[in-house]
């Protein structure tokens, strides 16, 4: 009588409306707590607002799906196993890069699924609270009854429907309404730090804001055309010669003149060294280090940490800052053909065909659709190398190397080269105890993590393979530049960096986070180029150096680029400096806003206006 007068009881008591609605609220707060274990933060840490915003949203979903299945039992399960499964998917994505996933990620699914394999899977306490305050929530919800009313019931329809309408209602407010988002960026300098500060479902919902493209405030081609007609004449062009070494007579013989072009971004390539002191038992870039004559050095900041190698490749190629830009270039708005500095080496006498190198599936990033519309002729990829000598389970630097001096030892008499390369060797995870390095480095001022020191035995095989890249070619005639530089600095533990900077990644000042994405870069000739030291530049103003340098002319568009370089020496999707080298933030109401205004409607002009963009402004005539 006892156990069926309770099984009774808690039968009627869960069919009554107030006590499914208090359910509801109660489950919908609670996969919000959940869903943040999985990325070790505490309820506590956040304010009410917050919190409210957060479960407001779950909520909205919890109520379109409550009234889609016209009944809460199936919707409930329904939300709790999709969040269970975002928690798991951000715990292994944050266990990557750094960070979880965010809008934009959406549209690299496939991209990432290639080189999930090699990732630790290794879990740790709140994976396991998570997975397990989950599915106790799945199976309260199972205790739920089954759907009593059918969609012929009248009122029960319609109160489906009101359902269905207050969350649509509240989908459609939150996207055009500045009161709900106010204070919260989609696009912090640093996404983990967002995540942390926001709550991960209002600031993956803040994000989503962000993923699409609108006119600029004042824009117009007009306004744009404007702009760049300022830069019609290039007064510098007559001494380019003199000023930047352009290769002399005595190497004409074999070409026209101008120099082979040798574009190089290599994988993870960068020195920790700028993030504090960092002391290993030798050292990691010698050869690097020690390049000085016929040489411009210097840092460059990059607009992405730990993953998003394509962006780089965009910043670079185009001139663009993901500062105006947010997702994935190649992903999202590359499917017409954008003029780039490739198209301007090719417009100059004795280059033939642009060739890109990725040692690794062509499909990445959508690249085998995305180069040619970016101006290159030629694409080679993983199957154009033998694989003979992998470095863990890629294409060594070394090989990958070989097949450009192979290029130039095969390309026609009397043209020059003009090659991107994107390199694989250095890609994350360091994970990998099969491979032995023949002369490894370690960290010797702290006792640091195994993947550490893997990378930096990584770095130290990419430095020897510059070594000979570059000794091949200071023995060859034929003039030419050779520009390598870095995509991002690695993902690295959260130790890692308490140990170096002092603190942990999500306590950074936007100083510190700044110095997580410097790269190095290098430009080197194998004739006489004046030599020089850049304190700090970004990846956009590279391939208008690299021109400059090379001797070659310039379009109206690289020449504004290298007039505004000037005046804002550094542009990222993190922040911008001034000449003086004083840090601002996008939202900062400084001096330079109408300069940023500018850059902002010349790169939509560029990148979006296709039906009035002239092509005259973008490759060199």
């Amino acid at each position: 009588m006892v156990e069926h007068w309770k099984t009774t009881g808690i039968s009627s008591l869960s069919k009554n409306p107030v006590f499914q609605s208090i359910f509801f609220v109660l489950v919908t707060v609670a996969e919000f707590a959940v869903l943040e274990l999985f990325f070790d933060v505490k309820l506590t840490e956040y304010s009410m607002e917050i919190i409210l915003k957060n479960v407001l949203i779950i909520g909205a979903v919890n109520l379109l799906l409550t009234g889609i299945f016209h009944a809460i039992r199936p919707a409930l399960i329904l939300s709790v196993i999709f969040f269970l499964i975002t928690g798991i998917a951000n715990y292994f994505v944050m266990a990557f890069r750094g960070y979880g996933i965010v809008f934009m990620d959406l549209y690299a699914v496939k991209t990432a699924a290639t080189v999930a394999g090699g990732y630790d899977y290794s879990v740790n306490l709140p994976f396991v609270a998570g997975v397990a305050a989950d599915v106790m929530l799945l199976l309260l919800c199972m205790l739920l009854p089954k759907r009593q009313h059918t969609y012929r019931n009248v009122k029960m329809t319609l109160l489906s429907l009101m359902g269905m309408a207050a969350g649509m209602l509240f989908f459609f407010w939150i996207s055009f309404d500045v009161v709900f988002f106010r204070d919260v960026s989609g696009l912090t300098w640093d996404h983990s730090i967002g995540m942390r500060k926001y709550g991960y479902v209002l600031y993956f919902a803040s994000n989503a804001g962000k993923a699409s493209i609108d006119e600029p405030v004042g824009y117009s081609a007009e306004k744009a055309e404007t702009i760049l007609e300022r830069y019609a004449e290039n007064p510098d062009e007559e001494n380019d010669a003199d000023n930047t070494g352009n290769p002399d007579e005595e190497n004409d013989a074999d070409n026209t003149g101008n120099p082979n072009i040798i574009m190089i971004m290599n994988e993870s390539f960068s020195d920790l060294s700028v993030l504090g002191t960092l002391h290993t038992n030798q050292e990691v870039l010698p050869f690097f280090n020690s390049l000085k004559e016929n040489t411009i050095k210097g840092y460059a900041e990059s607009s992405v940490y730990g993953g998003y190698t394509a962006n780089s490749e965009f910043e670079f190629l185009t001139g663009a800052t993901k500062a105006f830009l947010p997702g994935n270039p190649y992903l999202q708005y590359v499917d017409d053909y954008v003029p780039t500095v490739i198209d301007t080496i090719k417009a100059q006498p004795g280059y033939g065909k642009a060739t890109a190198i990725h040692p690794y599936n062509p499909s990445g990033y959508n690249r085998n659709t995305v180069y040619p519309l970016l101006g290159f002729d030629t694409f080679l990829s993983l199957n154009d190398f033998s694989k003979k000598q992998p470095v863990r389970d890629y294409v060594g630097d070394m090989e990958d190397y070989r097949k450009i001096e192979q290029l130039y030892e095969e390309k026609e008499s009397g043209t020059s080269l003009c090659i991107f390369n994107v390199t694989m060797q250095n890609h994350n995870p360091y994970l990998d105890k099969t491979y032995q390095f023949e002369n490894p480095v370690e960290i010797t001022s702290f006792n640091a993590s195994f993947s550490a020191n893997q990378y930096l035995s990584l770095m130290k095989m990419s430095d020897d393979a510059l070594r000979e890249l570059i000794t091949y070619f200071e023995k060859e005639e034929e003039p030419t530049v050779i520009l390598l530089f870095g995509d991002h600095q690695p993902h690295l533990s959260d130790g890692f960096y308490q140990k170096v900077v002092g603190t942990l990644p999500e306590f950074f000042t936007q100083e510190e986070v700044m110095k997580k994405h410097m790269v190095p870069f290098m430009i080197w000739a194998n004739y006489d180029i004046p030599e020089q030291t850049i304190e700090r530049t970004s990846l956009n103003y590279l391939s208008g150096l690299l021109l400059k340098t090379a001797g070659l002319k310039t379009s109206y568009y690289e020449r504004y680029l290298m007039d505004l370089q000037k005046q804002l020496p550094s542009v990222s999707a993190n922040g911008y400096y001034d000449a003086q080298g004083k840090l601002y933030h996008y939202e900062e109401d400084e001096e330079y806003q109408e300069l940023l205004k500018e850059y902002e409607i010349v790169q939509y002009y560029y990148l979006f206006d296709e039906a009035k963009r002239q092509e005259k402004y973008f490759v060199a005539n």
